[in-house]
């Protein structure tokens, strides 16, 4: 049933709903009660028994209108339906009309039947308080009041702190501001009438989250967006997100738009013949999606950015005009140097003439400061051209004749000031924007869970602290500076701290960059955020990633700067030796972390590897265990032939991984095996490697070097103790061949025969590592050619999957059946007949012939059936043959 209306006498007749006001009585039914079934509900067996378990008196009537009049008991009416005529003529008469699902419930929850002044069909609104806005429909905003109330909810007409949801039709007015304010539930009209869909349903869904979510009023519902001042990239950008949060978007002019979004950076000006009712800033847009709701427009209001006024010099005169031109352009140069980049590195000011050499220097020393911006600035007078002196320089301790010019180990040091206040700058800004906005308690719930904030922030408040106090220590040493001042020592203090803070966020910045992009695409309301975060001032337009990638830069940078100050320093100087100490123990810092990193993605990389193999040992993922380097190798050892061991079949790739302590082996699937599907149906689920064995490098008792040939290439073999569950005593020999131009044999006979030494406590790496002639190990030019193992070689240099054509899975085995049938045919002669073969030999006959297929040739789809006596029959074979047999 649709909320529409179906019964125009109801909405006449319905005198008790034309107020929202709600006057709903919870009170128990009497005892002196009965129930009247009406029409087709007396004919269901499970609401009688449902009134039989609660020992209610129950009569049936087909209208009910014969205990109307009834005054010797209450008599409360239950309709399977409430839009038939029976319901309409109880509802004019002021009896009290229960539907079915309700007495259902009641029964179910052993409690009593609710008296009510209003029918009430079902409970799937009970304890819901509803208000709406929004609605200029009065029939419409009627009908969705009777539903509510016939669900056993209730309305209230002003929205206050008792009302639970809010069903709007727009996202604008005082009732939506105050629900976005208290985190209330809004909801479009089509919440209600699914519920009332949904009535006969036992359970109630009212309330629940993920049934709510489908009925949400979007941030733009209703709303048609027009864009201007974007380039064509970010205003489809901005178009795609209006769309996806319930909104549309119309070109700009266009009548039906109710709000422009204009950029205030690029439009300082609207255009005369543009007119739309709603003009806001792009911080607007952004805000609206991440509170997730349509922000306060009043908040956000575009104004046209007023132009400061332009003051004029009158004067009289060509040399008065031309001193006035020269004060505008001194001016604005003034005010060039005040907002120039703080990043850059100061520049020693050029000398001015002057009459008074006090003059000059004084002008030169305070130009100098006010274009870095430093602290020193407050300890240096003023010239007469300065109009009005800072307090700090009224207050001065030196005089101009005491001031000597500015030495480069000065401009250094304060570059070095510098440099660490833009840092610090930049490690606050993302403390303070982006950190702890999203620890607050947003509008719309939580942008981003607890456990993956503390992933992307983790040591910048630690590391901030320790630049904060190094900032400190420069500005106490610059205020008054001497070149006998040691700045070595300054940062010799705060290394020990450096190099705890750093190694924590360093090893894990990739991970923190790639949840932070996860995020800005999966998130909608992060990615606001972030919008919002990168216009503010403060951020420079520069976004969270480029932001955090600071601290990774900040340490080389110093470096930089440290061995530019040693330079500068005479070697007599006290703070020379203390800067050397000073640049290595930095350099340690950048190294330890360096250190830290490569063991943080050694583990990271051995969680990939370890879920990459089936059936490797859980043994495997030790803390002290680190991952090395990973080789693919062409087995060539041939222990059918008594020619050494295998892990595999002869010719097989499998990969090398090498551990600080073992030496992984495993076998790369084939693509027949990647992709074969299980027997049910389901997707595969197989991995890319299976585990053979896991080898100890303490096992490993020589790596053989095979020298290279004309034939045989990136060939070496590996002699290994014998396994400890094996009976045999003798060492086992493993010879192997590198798959791919990537790979250097010397580089990886190297770094093997450096932890085998590492493993087995022993100094002397060359002592495991021999060379070998290919001969030595018979691997000859015929065996390493030819046949399958050349094919699997040349097969892996391809960097495909595929072993050998004797054990490819892939291709059809013409020229293998072929081979078998012609095989078959030599052994087959007219000369002798069937019925001299004996049982025995009808056996290896069989055998002979399964013998010659190829695996793909012997699958259950493809098998040949066994010969059978009759056929035998017509089969003869010469004496040799039988013989053989």
């Amino acid at each position: 049933m649709s909320c529409s209306f179906t019964d125009s006498s109801y909405a006449s007749t319905s005198a008790w709903i034309s107020t929202v006001q709600d006057t709903h009585m919870e009170d128990a039914m009497t005892e002196d009660a009965q129930v009247c079934l009406v029409g087709n509900a007396g004919k269901r067996k499970d609401l009688l028994d449902a009134l039989e378990k609660m020992k209610m008196p129950v009569v049936t009537s087909a209208t009910g209108k014969e205990f109307l009049k009834d005054k010797s008991c209450e008599t409360v009416y239950v309709v399977e339906e409430f839009d038939t005529y029976e319901f309409m003529d109880l509802l004019v008469n002021g009896a009290r009309i229960l539907g079915p699902p309700i007495i259902m419930k009641k029964a179910e929850e052993d409690q009593a039947l609710p008296c009510s002044s209003r029918p009430i069909f079902c409970q799937q609104m009970a304890a819901i308080v509803v208000c709406f806005t929004g609605f200029t429909n009065k029939e419409q905003l009627k009908r969705l009041g009777e539903l509510v109330h016939h669900m056993g909810g209730s309305i209230r007409k002003d929205m206050t702190p008792s009302v639970t949801h809010l069903v709007a039709n727009s996202t604008s007015g005082q009732k939506y501001r105050y629900a976005v304010g208290l985190g209330k539930p809004i909801l479009k009209q089509e919440w209600v009438c699914q519920l009332w869909e949904r009535r006969k349903e036992l359970t109630s869904v009212a309330s629940d989250e993920e049934f709510m979510a489908q009925f949400k009023v979007a941030p733009f519902f209703n709303l048609v967006l027009s864009f201007l001042g974007f380039t064509e990239e970010e205003r489809k950008h901005m178009e795609d997100q209006a769309t996806s949060q319930g909104g549309s978007f119309a070109p700009v002019g266009d009548p039906t738009c109710t709000h422009l979004i204009v950029d205030e950076t690029v439009i300082k000006e609207l255009p005369p013949d543009i007119r739309c009712p709603r003009v806001v800033k792009q911080e607007w847009f952004w805000a609206s999606i991440q509170i997730d709701a349509c922000a306060d427009e009043h908040l956000y209001k575009y104004e046209v950015a007023k132009t400061p006024v332009t003051f004029r010099m009158t004067t009289s005169g060509h040399s008065s005009i031309h001193s006035g031109r020269k004060r505008r352009l001194k001016d604005s140069i003034a005010a060039l140097s005040h907002t120039v980049d703080q990043e850059e590195t100061p520049v020693p000011p050029r000398k001015r003439r002057s009459s008074t050499k006090d003059s000059a220097m004084s002008v030169s020393c305070s130009s100098i400061l006010d274009a870095t911006q430093t602290p020193d600035g407050s300890t240096y007078n003023a010239t007469s051209e300065i109009d009005t002196p800072s307090k700090a320089e009224q207050n001065l301790s030196v005089t101009t004749a005491t001031i000597q010019p500015i030495s480069k180990r000065h401009m250094t040091a304060m570059e070095l000031l510098q440099t660490e206040t833009n840092y610090v700058k930049i490690l606050e800004t993302i403390i303070s924007v982006f950190k702890e906005p999203l620890e607050k308690e947003q509008t719309g719930g939580p942008i981003l869970p607890a456990e993956d904030i503390k992933t992307i922030f983790s040591k910048i408040p630690d590391i901030c602290s320790v630049h904060q106090r190094l900032k400190v220590d420069l500005e106490d040493l610059l205020h008054d500076f001497s070149e006998e001042k040691s700045i070595g020592t300054v940062i010799q203090k705060h290394a020990l701290d450096m190099k705890e803070a750093y190694p924590p966020f360093v090893n894990y910045y990739e991970m923190t960059k790639q949840t932070v992009q996860k995020y800005d695409k999966e998130l909608p309301r992060f990615h606001a955020f972030l919008k919002i975060c990168q216009s503010k001032p403060e951020c420079g337009r520069q976004g969270l990633t480029e932001l955090l990638i600071r601290p990774v830069q900040r340490l080389p940078s110093m470096i930089l700067l440290l061995s530019d100050l040693l330079k500068r320093t005479d070697v007599n100087h006290p703070d020379h030796k203390q800067l050397e100490k000073a640049l290595a123990l930095v350099k340690d810092v950048v190294e330890h972390i360096n250190q830290d990193k490569r063991t943080a993605d050694s583990r990271t990389q051995m969680f990939d590897i370890i879920n990459d193999i089936e059936g490797v040992p859980p043994d495997l993922l030790s803390a002290h265990r680190t991952f090395i380097q990973r080789v693919e190798a062409v087995e060539l050892a041939d222990k059918e032939a008594g020619k050494g061991n295998n892990f595999t079949e002869k010719g097989c790739t499998i990969s090398m991984i090498l551990f600080s302590d073992a030496l992984e082996i495993c076998k790369k699937r084939s693509k027949y095996a990647s992709s074969h599907k299980s027997p049910h149906g389901t997707k595969s689920t197989q991995k890319t490697h299976k585990h053979i064995e896991l080898l100890p490098l303490s096992h490993i008792r020589r790596v053989l070097d095979v020298n290279e040939t004309g034939t045989c290439h990136k060939a070496f073999a590996l002699l290994c103790k014998p396994l400890m569950e094996s009976s045999s005593r003798l060492d086992r020999l493993y010879m192997f061949a590198l798959a791919g131009e990537s790979s250097d044999k010397a580089t990886w006979l190297k770094t093997l025969c450096h932890h085998i030494a590492t493993a087995t406590c022993k100094t002397d790496v060359d002592h495991f590592l021999c060379t070998i002639d290919p001969d030595e190990l018979e691997i000859t030019k015929t065996k390493y050619e030819h046949g399958s193992l050349h094919k699997a070689v040349r097969a892996a240099k391809r960097a495909t999957k595929k072993v050998g054509r004797t054990f490819s899975f892939n291709k059809t085995p013409r020229r293998s059946v072929s081979r078998a049938v012609s095989s078959v045919s030599t052994v087959f002669s007219p000369m002798v007949s069937g019925d001299n073969i004996t049982p025995q030999q009808l056996e290896r006959i069989n055998k002979r012939l399964g013998g010659t297929m190829t695996l793909k040739a012997l699958s259950p789809m493809r098998r040949r059936p066994p010969l059978t006596p009759k056929q035998i029959k017509s089969i003869t074979l010469s004496p040799a043959a039988m013989k053989k047999l």
